[in-house]
């Protein structure tokens, strides 16, 4: 059975308590810090992950339901009245219980995080504040929906790549443990006279038979080492991903630019002011480097900066994006420009896909080429000089 126990920090009389609850019972507690849930040895057994598609799915959805001017609360019966997916639901249900509570949704939501990712709870948050519940979801769902269709076009230009990834790493398992063995007796006629090929194949297979378990076990202890590395140096990490990585940093750095833009024109749409909806959209990003960026515009803007300048001060956007921020603090018609510079990102992020699509395939047939080609000689110059040899 599926723990459902929560913690619940909250602030009274100035200090910091604790309670313990389940997300089924009704609380009425204020001041609401942090909730988090309660996690038992078996929790760790339980695969609780939601699809992006799933998250997309039933947040437009709501969207069709509130356009019908019901409230939240009722929109929510009717999702979970028609859903039968568990998790969807148990997300669903924190919602109306946060509702029924009077506590914040945004702050209920916490405890999905790690499944909905920020930009629902941000959005609620938002909506909730500024009484345009609908409206927020609106824009969610553009949201969720462009960062889809960005990240199905990403999958596509590398699925090409992996298919020949996973079929080249079946052919050499086979080739070292069924072909190899098979040619021993060959090899063993020369002597030390192998082709240099031959013998550097020998090696590798050599080393392989030694360590391949203590490869195995070092590929977990690696995945945690740069889990650690990233936490402890998110965003000198951060940076080199944008900044320093042929071909993948140019679509990388588009690809959070484009959803920066998305989201902060999706809020100046909504009514939201400049600087609230940057504030805002700094926690979408999910890019240390660019998140440190965005605070520098902030404070320059509130110390006088224009708006353009304090972009341009970056050194991260292009001159085509300043132009256009400089042009919209001087005609003010930032959502039309916003809109714009949405569509300009949208393009190149469009164009680096296909350029990463085109470039990746060929890099790896070369590099799969070459191995097979070293192959080929490896295993057929002994055949080929076995006569030589005989003589």
């Amino acid at each position: 059975m599926k723990n459902n126990t929560i913690k619940i920090y909250h602030q009274k009389d100035g200090k910091l308590e604790l309670t313990v609850s389940t997300q089924d019972k009704q609380l009425n507690i204020e001041n609401i810090v942090k909730i988090k849930p309660i996690i038992n040895l078996l929790d760790y057994f339980q695969f609780s992950h939601i699809s992006y598609e799933q998250i997309v799915d039933i947040f437009k959805e709501l969207g069709i339901i509130l356009d019908t001017h019901l409230s939240l609360n009722e929109a929510i019966e009717i999702l979970l009245k028609g859903n039968y997916d568990k998790k969807i639901n148990t997300i669903l249900n924190t919602i109306k219980t946060a509702q029924e509570n009077g506590q914040q949704v945004s702050k209920a939501l916490e405890i999905h995080k790690k499944q909905l990712g920020v930009l629902p709870i941000l959005f609620f948050d938002l909506g909730f504040k500024n009484s345009n519940i609908k409206d927020s979801v609106k824009a969610l769902n553009i949201i969720l929906k462009e960062g889809q269709e960005a990240k199905k076009k990403f999958v596509d230009a590398l699925s090409y790549p992996l298919i020949l990834t996973i079929t080249f790493c079946i052919s050499i398992i086979l080739i070292f443990e069924f072909v190899l063995p098979k040619f021993k007796h060959i090899f063993i006629q020369f002597g030390d006279n192998l082709p240099i090929a031959t013998k550097y194949l020998l090696n590798v297979k050599s080393f392989l038979d030694s360590y391949l378990l203590v490869i195995l076990c070092l590929i977990p202890i690696a995945y945690f080492g740069i889990k650690y590395y990233r936490m402890m140096y998110k965003k000198n990490i951060d940076k080199f991903l944008i900044l320093h990585i042929p071909l993948i940093s140019s679509l990388y750095k588009d690809f959070v630019l484009y959803r920066f833009f998305l989201s902060l024109g999706m809020l100046i749409r909504s009514s939201y002011q400049f600087q609230i909806a940057l504030e805002s959209t700094k926690l979408i990003v999910e890019n240390s480097f660019i998140e440190y960026k965005i605070e520098r515009i902030l404070d320059d803007i509130k110390n006088g900066v224009s708006v353009s300048k304090a972009f341009e001060n970056t050194k991260l956007f292009n001159i085509i994006t300043i132009r256009l921020l400089h042009t919209a603090q001087q005609t003010n018609t930032m959502q039309l420009i916003l809109d714009n510079i949405i569509d300009i990102y949208k393009q190149r992020l469009t164009k680096n896909i296909k350029n990463f699509s085109t470039a990746i395939g060929p890099i790896f047939i070369m590099i799969i080429s070459s191995f097979i080609l070293w192959l080929v000689f490896a295993l057929m110059i002994p055949i080929w000089d076995l006569s030589k040899v005989l003589k």
